[in-house]
């Protein structure tokens, strides 16, 4: 990791900056992922790293602990924030876009049948998944059947950790010492990458989705405490450019190895490095990276339902799989993204935002947001 020195004031847009590239890149990859196999060549069979997603998804885990560590750890330890107040905000923030997107995949399967034109895979429609993805605890142990809008159960996870954000941040106060709560963070992701073989019979970072919140809360938790490990503190520039080169060199060997548990392991450790590292590249927040990463969240609840429609649209056309058809679907897939995020969400979002923030806080010159 870089070297970490006493922060003298640094600037919260070009960290936010970096932290909002590093999130909308993993949405990119996510979507690579899920589409890769709908290529007119399977690009996760012919690449492997590819066909890894699991590491976009983990990262993605590690990001969110690791941004709202950043983003709300310090109002947390002034008791500007309670914890209640913090998962109403976070609950605010997922659920109305989650069960928005749910619905209207609920309207288009009901329409289509009712036109003639019946689901390929009905027994991914079912009402009690339906029921069970609407109140977001479909990654909780239950039916382990894929359905709906199946990339939702990390939003489903990462509500069981955002309901032990605020005692895992709390628990990771810097009287107990940055070491320490990086060490516990590691640890405990270890601990549980070692079980899991065992107690749940597969890898820790590739867990089913109905096992969803095992395989996020040390994730999620790593995250969180690498941000306690950094609070408070600055990167040299040029330590941060060689910890972040170092960091992707070890991402790119480790996909050319064959996958064990070490090299998982590796692979975090190095996902970890590049979000510590990016903070200290002092990447500005502009005007196109704030949008994007405004749009990473849409992109990633949405592409799933959009990619659906769009394959299946081509199916019925008779359109035979191409690289043109296939962009295409990138293409509606952005177009959708950004047309709900403009919208749909951020309007939902404003309205919300406003209801929950106290009048005193809205009286404040804004800061620049990372969550």
């Amino acid at each position: 990791m870089p070297s970490l020195q006493p922060n003298l004031g640094p600037d919260r847009a070009a960290r936010a900056g970096a932290l909002d590239a590093l999130r909308l890149s993993a949405a990119v990859f996510i979507v690579l992922y899920h589409f890769g196999s709908s290529a007119p060549i399977d690009l996760t069979g012919t690449y492997a790293f590819l066909g890894r997603g699991w590491l976009a998804t983990d990262f993605f885990i590690i990001l969110s602990g690791y941004v709202l560590g950043r983003a709300h750890g310090d109002a947390l330890d002034r008791r500007e924030l309670s914890p209640q107040r913090f998962l109403l905000k976070r609950l605010a923030r997922v659920w109305p876009a989650h069960l928005i997107v749910l619905f209207a995949l609920a309207v288009m399967v009901l329409a289509a049948g009712l036109i003639g034109l019946p689901a390929d895979s009905p027994e991914r429609f079912q009402a009690t998944d339906f029921i069970q993805q609407a109140l977001l605890i479909h990654a909780w142990g239950g039916s382990v059947q894929p359905s709906w809008n199946e990339p939702s159960w990390t939003l489903s996870a990462l509500v069981a950790c955002y309901a032990l954000f605020p005692l895992i941040w709390l628990a990771g106060r810097p009287m107990l010492g940055r070491g320490a709560a990086l060490a516990a963070g590691f640890g405990l992701m270890l601990t549980a990458a070692l079980l899991s073989p065992g107690l749940l019979g597969g890898s820790l970072f590739d867990l089913p989705f109905h096992q969803g919140v095992l395989r996020a809360v040390p994730l999620f938790v790593m995250g969180a405490l690498t941000a306690r490990f950094v609070q408070g503190r600055t990167f040299s520039r040029a330590a941060a450019v060689a910890s972040t080169l170092a960091a992707l060199g070890a991402l790119v060997c480790a996909q050319a190895t064959e996958r064990t548990e070490f090299s998982a392991l590796a692979c975090m450790a190095a996902l970890i490095t590049l979000i510590v590292s990016a903070e200290g590249l002092a990447l500005r927040r502009t005007r196109w990276v704030k949008a994007g990463a405004g749009m990473a969240f849409a992109l990633f609840i949405t592409h799933a339902v959009t990619g659906t429609v769009w394959f299946s649209l081509m199916q019925a056309l008779g359109v035979q799989t191409s690289w043109l058809s296939w962009f295409g679907a990138w293409a509606a897939v952005v177009t959708v993204a950004a047309a709900f995020h403009r919208f749909v969400d951020q309007p939902i979002q404003s309205r919300l935002n406003g209801l929950l923030t106290p009048r005193r806080e809205q009286t404040q010159t804004d800061a620049p947001r990372l969550a």
